[in-house]
Order: structure tokens, then sequence, then C-alpha cells
């Protein structure tokens, strides 16, 4: 008899735990679980700080978002070598169509370095030209197209940096079409991001730019020619799409590059980078950062309950209305605060960072699953006993 009046008790004292205490009806929305957790990133995101690279300055940009990712000394004035061939391409593509026939000089198989091998006399398009400077650095195809465009080096040198001027590059200055060194001819990371987005918006210049080898005219003598692109990240990177190599005594080894994965592109310039293969390991690393360090985050998620109220046996819940999703890094995705507000309209979910807000999401409130009645809490509780020391 004992043992039954003690197993009631316990029913009863379970029942009364499983009701709770009454809340009054006007009692204010509390933030709920779901709001006081930071925001979760899109998995695979947000491992940790830019990685160590050898180049001395460099910048990785988002252009589909219009954001500098990461950075260091973007606006150092430097050598640029055949980086300076985007704006010789852009100038040519600007002031001669494609299939315009150029003659060539007897200067420009002349200046050395890396080149296509032109011989003086062959008449070539400036398509052609174009494909043989950008994709093998020939520096005699820079000549070539600066001649031709110009009338004279020095008027394609003013018209290049007429357009530096008209893009609003800072930190750079043309003193020829090639990059070979010269103390007038210099350019920085953020300027060389705003070049290459300028020639890649040509889409003509684009496909060129990210093609990995095209023929072009064979040599007097009938021997093929091919020009091979001299970027290996067009072979090696998925989703690189561009854009320019560089190397000299001054400038050392530089690279400006763009990959597009997932509907995002981005840019990374290095420059000064201490090897060859070191400016591609370079800009694959700080790429590899920018498509998985950053990205689209749901900081509010449609359907999720973020504040609730208890009444007297029931309860209501705040339900956002919609999702809110922002381009953000971890640093930042983890110090957004999720605050549940009253306005005029009615319970809001507010996201804000530093005091800044970034967004609201009006919240729906919906009768929640209530508390259970006296009757219902004592038959459970009743059963739960059953089935945890069976009958007797």
């Amino acid at each position: 008899m004992l043992h039954f009046k003690l197993r009631r008790l316990a029913v009863f004292v379970l029942a009364l735990l499983l009701v709770g205490a009454v809340i009054p009806a006007g009692a204010a929305f509390e933030v709920a679980a779901a709001a006081q957790l930071p925001p979760m990133p899109v998995e695979g995101l947000f491992t940790g700080s830019p990685p160590e690279v050898t180049a001395q300055t460099w910048i990785l940009y988002d252009a589909t978002y219009e954001q500098v990712l990461a950075e260091q000394d973007p606006d150092q004035r430097r050598a640029m070598a055949s980086t300076t061939k985007m704006m010789t391409a852009l100038v040519a593509f600007e002031h001669a169509s494609p299939f315009e026939r150029v003659t060539i000089s007897d200067e420009a198989p002349e200046i050395g370095e890396a080149e296509i091998d032109l011989v003086a006399g062959e008449v070539w398009t400036v398509e052609q030209l174009l494909y043989a400077m950008l994709l093998e650095s020939a520096n005699d195809a820079a000549l070539a197209l600066a001649e031709y465009v110009g009338g004279t080096v020095e008027g394609f040198v003013k018209l290049m940096n007429d357009k530096a001027a008209e893009l609003g590059l800072e930190n750079t200055s043309f003193a020829n079409p090639h990059g070979l060194d010269d103390e007038n001819h210099f350019s920085s990371a953020r300027d060389l991001v705003k070049l290459a987005q300028a020639m890649m918006a040509v889409d003509e210049l684009a496909a060129i730019a990210g093609t990995r080898e095209a023929k072009v005219p064979p040599t007097p003598e009938g021997n093929e020619r091919v020009a091979r692109t001299v970027n290996r990240l067009l072979y090696e990177y998925p989703g690189a799409t561009g854009v320019k190599t560089g190397f000299t005594d001054d400038a050392g080894w530089a690279l400006v590059a763009s990959a597009e994965r997932d509907g995002r592109l981005l840019y990374v310039v290095v420059m000064g980078s201490a090897t060859l293969d070191g400016r591609f390991a370079d800009a694959a690393a700080l790429l590899d950062y920018g498509f998985s360090e950053f990205g689209i985050v749901e900081i509010i998620v449609a359907g999720v309950d973020y504040a609730r109220r208890r009444l007297p046996g029931d309860a209501e819940e705040a339900i956002a209305s919609e999702t809110l999703s922002i381009f953000s890094n971890r640093d930042d995705a983890h110090q957004i605060v999720l605050t549940p507000a009253f306005i005029d309209d009615g319970p809001v979910v507010i996201a804000t960072i530093k005091d800044e807000e970034l967004g609201r999401v009006p919240l729906e409130v919906s009768a929640a699953p209530g508390l259970p009645e006296l009757a219902d809490a004592f038959a459970w509780a009743s059963n739960y006993w059953d089935w945890l020391f069976g009958n007797e």
C-alpha cells in the first residue's frame, strides 16, 4: 500500500513539473534558443587567415560582390613586367578592329626577350597579334601593335596613359607597350585588378586571355607557329579564366589571375613572388582562400522561431517569414547578433554587427505546442512510470 501511495505521489509531482509555472498572459516574448546561437556558416566555409605567400605585394578581389577580400601593400608602386600587355591589348582593341592587317616593321622583331619570332615584312591581323601577345607574352607582337595603332610607340604610350587616367589607375605609369623595365614604368596590385577587369570586360579579349593555345600565321618558310599560354593556371586551376603573367629583373615574378566558381568571379594579383612556380602557387593559394573562406551565409532563416511567449496553458512562437543572407567571412559572421524587437507593424528579428544593422525580417506569430493540461500530464506520467517499472 505504501508503495502504491509513493508511486501516486511521484506521478503527481512529475505531472506538475510537466505543466510548469503559469506565466502571465501579457508576458513579453523571450529570445528563442535558435536566436541565441551564433549564425552557422555554409558547410566548408571559413577555415582561417589568409595563406602565407612569397609575393611582396598582392590583392584578392571578389568581382561578383565588389569586395577586396584580402591584401598586402596593394598600393605599392612596382615594376609590372608583361602584365603591361593587358593595357596594350585594351588600347589596341579600342582603336583597331580585330581583322585589320598589320605589316611587321623592321624594329618589332628586334625587341628581344619573349617573342613569337615575327619577321619584318610579314602581315598579321590585329587579332593574331593579340593572341601572340597575351598567350606567349610576345614582346615583338606588342611592339607591332603599338606601332600600328599609335603611329609611333610614343603615340601609343600616350594612349595607354590616357586610358590609365580614365580607369582611375592612380599608381600606374606606362613607358612602353611590352613591360620591359623602365623607371617610369610601374603599377600597383590594386591598379592591376582594375585594369584586368577592364580588359576582361571586353568579351573578345577575355576569350583570348582564357585560351590555352591558338594557331597563328606560319613562318615565311611555311613552318607552323602556335601561341601557347604561359599562364599555367589555365591548365592546373579549376575555374581559371585568365589573365596575364609577367617577369623582369626589377619586377620579379608577377601574375594577374582570375577564376570563377559557383557564380563568383575572383581576381588575384601577386607581384614580386619568389620564383616562377611560386607565383602560380601564391595565386592559387589566395584564390582557394577566397573561394573557401568567404561566401553567402544565411543569418536569418525562414521558418525558424526567433522569439516565443508562454501563456497560461499555451505558447506563441514568432517565426521568421523570410531568409536574410549576406556575403561574409568567418570573423564577421561570428560577430553577428540577432535581436527580436517590436515595432509598429509587429515583431521583427534584427541582425546587427558592431551596432550596425545588416537587415531585419518580420516575425509571424503562431501558436506553439502548448503545455499539457494537468489531467493529460498525470496520464502521461503514469504511463511513463508503468513503462519504467512495469505493472505490479
